[in-house]
């Protein structure tokens, strides 16, 4: 299971403690009643956001946090407790998956800097909230842990211009490979790049057969791969029974896998059909492969994980899919 999920599973999203905090903020604004109209319509809309998750079942959970994100964006509301509630409610997250980041680069994951890159999260959220013009948000919690990833990526590269994170990018006997290696082995230094060539071109080929599903089926895989969700919460995502989730997902691998085989065939180092079936045997990436696309490089958008945009990864654009496919892919979806 994906660390981040893991987490999700064991360890509940605080939701509540930081909603009533914010939920008391509002209202003493309320209560001084000094603002205009408009002011006072859109605070009376998010106390009215927050009753309605303080009356689900599960309030601390990822769906939740999600609920009273995008809808006090909905109703216009951007203000400072808004993202004091988005900070109380992820920077211990934050901070885990930088020391993840950290350690896999063979850095120390309890350095001061720990502090000052979830504060670099905190401030691009905290832009990107002030940002939302939308009527309708879809800000989603995977994309918000995300930052925190790209955050600690970025300042790895500044300290280390010759990192470039990937799966195999480690020495076979599994410690990272280290600077004076990298630079001053020519055989070593081969090996890297060809196992960076290798990581890359496996990546854009997931991407393109997950680009080619069903939009259901696209949307299930993301939120059981990327976003480690379980089934009740990805039926109430999707609109569908808990029993067709499952259904969903092994559709998703399976047509995904299909198309994948053809595109490794144009993958040297994997030999076609019989790379698929190494990775295959490897159940952890097989089960994992979407989010493994996302954990090394510059990731993946995503933003373009939760939209009908391709999938591509963070250096390069976003681009919507034809209309004709999204049409194509809503029809297999029913």
């Amino acid at each position: 299971m994906p660390a981040h999920a893991a987490e999700s599973a064991h360890r509940p999203l605080q939701v509540v403690p930081a909603a009533c905090r914010l939920r008391a903020q509002v209202l003493a604004a309320l209560a001084r009643g000094a603002d205009d109209s408009e002011r006072t319509a859109r605070r009376q809309a998010v106390i009215a956001v927050l009753d309605r998750v303080f009356a689900d079942v599960q309030p601390d959970s990822i769906h939740a946090f999600e609920s009273i994100l995008n809808g006090c964006l909905d109703v216009g509301y951007r203000a400072e407790p808004l993202a004091a509630f988005v900070f109380e409610v992820l920077n211990r997250r934050w901070a885990a998956r930088v020391r993840r980041r950290l350690a896999r680069a063979g850095q120390d994951p309890h350095c001061d800097e720990v502090a000052d890159l979830v504060a670099a999260t905190a401030e691009a959220v905290h832009g990107l909230l002030r940002g939302a013009c939308r009527e309708q948000h879809s800000l989603r919690y995977a994309l918000l842990l995300a930052i925190a990833d790209h955050r600690t990526i970025d300042h790895l590269r500044r300290r280390r211009p010759e990192y470039r994170e990937s799966m195999d990018d480690r020495s076979d006997g599994g410690a990272p490979w280290t600077l004076g290696t990298a630079r001053h082995d020519p055989e070593q230094q081969m090996v890297r790049r060809q196992r960076l060539e290798l990581a890359r071109a496996l990546r854009a080929a997931v991407l393109e057969a997950v680009n080619e599903l069903p939009d259901a089926e696209r949307a299930a895989l993301v939120l059981v791969e990327i976003d480690g969700r379980g089934y009740d919460e990805i039926a109430d995502a999707l609109g569908v029974k808990r029993t067709d989730v499952g259904n969903l997902v092994r559709r998703a691998r399976l047509r995904r896998d299909r198309t994948l085989m053809p595109l490794l065939r144009d993958i040297p180092g994997l030999e076609g059909h019989i790379g698929f079936g190494e990775l295959q045997d490897q159940r952890a990436l097989r089960l994992n492969m979407l989010r493994w696309t996302t954990e090394m490089g510059d990731g993946v958008c995503a933003r373009c994980l939760h939209e009908t945009h391709r999938l591509h990864t963070g250096d390069k654009g976003c681009v919507t899919r034809p209309a004709e496919a999204a049409s194509a892919a809503l029809a297999g979806a029913r």
